[in-house]
């Protein structure tokens, strides 16, 4: 009777043939019929002469019947589960020996099992999908094909992928796989006997309502009729508190050393703030990045969370044990006494079976190809929620486990041979001067056997500060340059990515830069640099140096430019009076460069001024270097006291050169008898120092340029000398000179002055009388006080020594008025 199942019926027919020519009774004396389990159809007949009858058969056993009738057990197939045997002794009158045959076959049942048989998922919020595994068994000896009829919309049934199934039986550590996505659809089938078959139920609530169905699972066992299954399913469907503007990712194929990026909207819906913490996979399992990871969210405030896949060499090898170092020569080492010896090493197989269980135990699923051309992984990543109250701090109401949630996001990723490949994979700027450019070319290249590609890029964002200076064009196995370029503009860290697509591929080429500020430094620090008194000649060409010194203190780059802010007087026929060589230069980490100052003035001129701007770009401060010089017909010169500082424009501003130049009047612009035009006299031969109330001393300098000719052929001049004498007058006892100042104060001061060098100070001192009380006899007048006179005193200078322009006088005669106030009655 081959397989039968519980419950149902099967029928068989014995036929018994009558040899004889007159009719035979015949009666079936074993079995015993079994109401409602085993009847035989008849029990008694005569059969004709050469004639048979067939005798039914109706067996519908129930799960019990070889408990009740162990003796119809098969003992011939002790293995067998199920296995009977039921002997029929048919007996025929007049004939002596009995007809024996047996009814054999296996008993079985159409049941399917499920485990478990309910299914709880519990609280799931709204737009979010949850995963619980089922496992159906056959448990019949025959095959039954199944379908899951009628299941409701917020319900679905797939089954498990091979791959997971395998890894898991695999390893016996009980580590199960989140990642179930991928098999094929579970809601029908056929069950082999004995089967079991793992499916995944997947339950996404569409309200906030209560879930209580069960599915319903019909089966048919082999050719017969269908049996009905009911699995009870469970589960409370809750309003989110977060929502994602995508609940799964998945992240352009790339291959290894690119970049693929994807973002998604977090927002929160609820009416309380939630810090929200992501947790990630570790980067040398997953390849991934996110920022940020930690955010705290108010209610109906949303964040985007950047998610950054970044498949390395390692990250591609990472099922592959990595080769060991070779042992050194000579025997092993022997264990000491009492010391355990090393664990051995690990197979490939055992490494790749620890890395897979690490993956699972952290939310992930990753498989190959059979060529191993292409990488795909899978992943959960939990996203924990955790209530904070209006003043950041956790309220007792809010930290319930209803409130307290994890909710997931699905990250699918694949990485893919390569295509087209960048070289340097990174592009980075290093650190780069703000306002200043750096160019860095970007090679393309085609793998060999790889049809060309065609190149496009997508537009870098404007704030980014990087700049694409080549087109794009068709790429082949030949390299090609993009040259990028990074321009920052405020001292900060900048990154973006160069989308690039072919037609065969896409991958993103990470840009990197920094902004940053040089530490600028100047020698002199206080930037003013007094280049001397040059002796003015008709060819020009006499000049004087100095050196400015840049210094970079900072380990970056510094670019300078030298402009002028407020030029001197300038020179229409020739060079300017100050020159700065080099204008323009780098000066590298930590180093210096000199600055060579040339000053060649034009023309006669008692001060030349010049701010020069030292332009470092992205500086806190300006900086700037005071050019200061001087230029006289004669080399002994002297000039109103002044100081050598910073100064401004309003300093400076004054008619042009060409005006004072220009003949204005008789004799004013060309020499009587040569007739050929002269500058004006820079010498001023008369000075009018004035002692305001409670100053005590004015000055003058006096000063030697450099000989004409100089640096070039200085010529040998008598020495420079100068002497100053106060004249008697009536107030003269009141007045004194130092030349140089701090030396003996007397009538008459005279020395030397050292031709190049700064010129020295002429001190002129007024001392009124100290006793200044208003006396009368016994009477104080000091209602008079601050009555009395201005008072005047002479001073001769002469200037000698030194060269002499062609047709004048040897000395310079000046004239020094001395005004200084005198309190009397």
């Amino acid at each position: 009777m081959k397989t039968v199942i519980f419950g149902h019926i099967f029928r068989e027919s014995i036929v018994v043939h009558n040899r004889r020519s007159v009719p035979m009774k015949i009666e079936v004396d074993k079995p015993k019929q079994i109401e409602g389990q085993l009847q035989i159809n008849t029990t008694l007949a005569y059969i004709q002469g050469n004639k048979e009858q067939a005798i039914q058969v109706k067996f519908s056993p129930k799960e019990d019947f070889l408990d009740k009738n162990p003796q119809y057990r098969d003992s011939t197939r002790k293995g067998v589960q199920g296995a009977f045997r039921i002997p029929v002794k048919i007996v025929g009158a007049e004939q002596v020996l009995p007809v024996h045959t047996v009814l054999i076959g296996t008993l079985t049942t159409n049941r399917i099992s499920f485990e478990p048989s309910v299914l709880n998922f519990g609280r799931v919020f709204v737009g979010n999908t949850t995963v619980s595994r089922m496992t159906m068994v056959n448990e019949s000896l025959l095959p039954q094909r199944y379908v899951f009829t009628r299941l409701p919309s917020f319900l679905a049934v797939m089954q498990i992928p091979a791959d997971v199934i395998n890894e898991e039986d695999k390893d016996a550590s009980g580590v199960q796989a989140a990642v179930l996505e991928g098999g094929d659809d579970g809601a029908f089938g056929t069950l082999l006997p004995g089967e079991r078959r793992q499916l995944c139920v997947s339950y996404m609530p569409e309200a906030a309502t209560e879930m209580n169905v069960k599915m319903q699972v019909k089966a048919i066992t082999g050719k017969l009729c269908g049996r009905e299954f009911g699995i009870e399913c469970i589960g409370q469907g809750v309003a989110p508190l977060v929502t994602f503007s995508h609940s799964s990712m998945q992240l352009a194929s790339i291959p290894s050393g690119s970049v693929s990026k994807e973002s998604v909207i977090i927002s929160n819906c609820s009416k309380v703030a939630y810090t929200m913490n992501l947790v990630l996979p570790p980067s040398e399992l997953s390849g991934l990045k996110a920022s940020p990871v930690c955010i705290t969210l108010a209610p109906m405030q949303s964040q985007r969370v950047q998610l950054e896949f970044h498949p390395t060499k390692k990250y591609v090898e990472l099922l592959n044990k990595p080769e060991e170092p070779p042992a050194e020569d000579g025997e092993p080492p022997v264990a000491e006494e009492g010391v355990e010896p090393p664990p051995p090493k690990e197979t490939p197989e055992e490494h790749q079976k620890n890395v897979t269980r690490e993956i699972r135990r952290h939310g992930g699923r990753r498989w190959e190809n059979e060529e191993g051309r292409s990488i795909h992984a899978s992943w959960k990543l939990a996203f924990f929620l955790k209530p904070v109250g209006k003043t950041g701090t956790k309220s007792p109401e809010q930290t319930s486990k209803k409130d307290s949630q994890i909710v997931y996001l699905g990250l699918t990723n694949c990485v893919l041979p390569p295509i087209l490949t960048a070289a340097p994979p990174i592009l980075d700027f290093g650190e780069v001067t703000a306002q200043q450019r750096k160019i860095l070319p970007l090679t393309f290249q085609a793998e060999v056997g790889v049809e060309p590609q065609e190149l496009r890029l997508d537009a870098l964002p404007e704030s980014g500060c990087f700049t694409v200076l080549s087109a794009p064009r068709t790429v082949t196995n030949k390299p090609f340059q993009l040259m990028v370029e990074f321009h920052p503009k405020l001292v900060q860290i900048y990154q973006t990515y160069l989308q690039v697509r072919t037609q065969s591929t896409q991958f993103q080429v990470p840009l990197r830069g920094r902004g940053v500020r040089p530490v600028l430094q100047i020698e002199p620090a206080n930037g003013v640099l007094q280049l001397g008194s040059v002796t003015h000649g008709k060819d020009g060409k006499d000049q004087t140096t100095e050196k400015l010194v840049i210094r970079n203190d900072s380990q970056f780059e510094l670019k300078y430019s030298l402009e002028a802010v407020v030029a001197a007087d300038p020179n229409h026929t020739g060079p300017p009076p100050f020159t700065l060589t080099p204008s323009t230069g780098t000066v590298e980490a930590n180093g210096s460069k000199t600055v060579t100052v040339t000053f060649r003035p034009h023309r006669p001129l008692t001060v030349f001024r010049e701010k020069i701007l030292v332009s470092v770009p992205n500086q806190k401060e300006p900086t700037f270097v005071y050019l200061y010089g001087h230029c006289f017909k004669y080399q002994t010169y002297a000039l109103p006291s002044m100081d050598f500082g910073p100064f401004l424009r309003a300093k400076v501003d004054k008619p042009m050169a060409l005006v004072d130049s220009l003949s204005v009047g008789l004799g004013s612009g060309a020499n009587a008898e040569t007739g050929e035009f002269e500058f004006p006299k820079a010498q001023q031969t008369s000075y009018s120092l004035k002692f305001g109330e409670g100053e005590r001393t004015q000055y003058l300098l006096v000063g030697a340029s450099v000989p004409p000719g100089y640096p070039a052929a200085p010529q040998n001049t008598p020495a420079t000398t100068f002497e100053f004498q106060i004249l008697p007058s009536d107030y003269s006892k009141y007045f004194t000179v130092e030349a140089p100042e701090g030396s003996k104060p007397d009538k008459v001061a005279k020395g030397p002055v050292v031709p190049g060098k700064a010129p020295i100070k002429v001190a002129f001192k007024y001392a009124p009388e100290e006793n200044t009380k208003l006396m009368y006899g016994d009477v104080s007048l000091d209602l008079l006080g601050g009555i009395g006179q201005w008072i005047t005193c002479q001073v001769k200078g002469i200037l000698s020594g030194g060269f002499v322009p062609p047709g004048l006088p040897a000395t310079q005669e000046l004239t020094i008025e001395l005004r200084a106030y005198l309190q009397q009655i």
